[in-house]
């Protein structure tokens, strides 16, 4: 019989991805009959508490991240600062919350200020490099060093994706380096993987997008899919990526919802003609779990997303969100 020991589960919020992929985890620590403590900021953490309204949660603040499209470099380049204050802001927390709390294993999801030599700390990422915009391109090993050294004071890293180099979902964000002795592959996570398909929904749409993401790019992004395909032949559902919400809102063709629970999401996706999302390593994950293939539109100026999508070319339609318009959506879906 296992030892039921008390678990501290916090996600990264920026978007919900990061969010999703801890379900898996969550569900398996819950069958094993452990203790779980929710932890996080943002619709991360409502996320989470919506999907497991049983469970303890604590808010611990994150960074409040505008990411806009127009900043390109800038974006990066004004987040270092915070983020360095959020690594040292975070680690200082963190004792406080496993003295009062007794926690005794941390599961940190790019969150990377949560570690304790007094406790086990385990860190899960896909990304140990990351894209550095072009004029900085010759800084991503230097960077890769320092991600590598923060890591080294986790007992373990967990990366979601195939060890194989030559079969997995992350390409160079996992495997162009050599890994840490304390990392391991765990293989994709996501939050399909334990949820039985819905037998019945309400209606059939012949697209469906599904939105996240750090403002203002989120809402631009939803602003420009339904500029797009309003008042279309193609009946759409926009999932807005708003756990903080319960609204639906029907304009012509389009339906609106701020969020869906995972076996609606699923259930959509499956039956849809065609998927339409960021380039999310998530949302790669998800549509890996379910076999679907997408119309991948990552968002401008983040790097990963870019690099993701261009990737993923071969399995998945790809587009630069400045090209999107009906005519792309016209060559996809085949004519009734």
């Amino acid at each position: 019989m296992a030892i039921t020991k008390t678990y501290l589960v916090c996600p990264l919020n920026w978007g919900l991805g990061h969010a999703s992929r801890l379900i898996p985890i969550i569900n398996q620590l819950l069958n094993d009959k452990q203790n779980i403590i929710l932890c996080g900021d943002g619709n991360a953490l409502t996320f989470l508490c919506r999907e497991f309204p049983e469970l303890e949660f604590i808010r611990l603040k994150d960074l409040s991240i505008k990411f806009s499209p127009s900043q390109g470099v800038f974006n990066l380049i004004k987040i270092i600062p915070q983020l360095i204050y959020q690594v040292f802001y975070e680690h200082k927390a963190i004792n406080r919350i496993i003295q009062k709390h007794q926690v005794e294993i941390i599961i940190s999801d790019n969150r990377y200020g949560l570690w304790n030599k007094k406790v086990h700390s385990i860190f899960i990422t896909h990304q140990l490099m990351v894209k550095l915009p072009k004029p900085f391109g010759p800084f991503e090993n230097l960077v890769h060093k320092i991600i590598k050294r923060i890591i080294q004071n986790y007992n373990e890293c967990w990366i979601p994706d195939y060890k194989d180099k030559n079969n997995n979902l992350s390409g160079d964000l996992s495997h162009k380096y050599l890994v840490n002795n304390n990392t391991k592959f765990i293989e994709p996570l996501s939050r399909f993987s334990l949820v039985g398909e819905k037998k019945t929904i309400i209606k059939n749409y012949d697209i469906v997008a599904v939105i996240s993401g750090p403002e203002p790019s989120r809402s631009y992004f939803e602003e420009i899919l339904y500029n797009t395909l309003y008042n279309s032949k193609y009946e759409t559902l926009i999932i807005q990526g708003k756990p903080n919400k319960h609204e639906c809102v029907v304009i012509n063709n389009i339906t609106k919802v701020s969020s869906l629970d995972s076996t609606e999401i699923k259930a959509h996706l499956l039956t849809t003609k065609l998927i339409i999302t960021r380039s999310g390593y998530s949302s790669l994950m998800d549509l890996s779990s379910i076999n679907k293939k997408a119309l991948l539109i990552p968002t401008p100026g983040q790097t990963e997303q870019e690099y993701l999508a261009a990737y993923h070319a071969k399995s998945h339609y790809t587009c630069s969100q400045y090209k999107f318009d009906l005519n792309i959506i016209n060559q996809i879906i085949p004519k009734a």
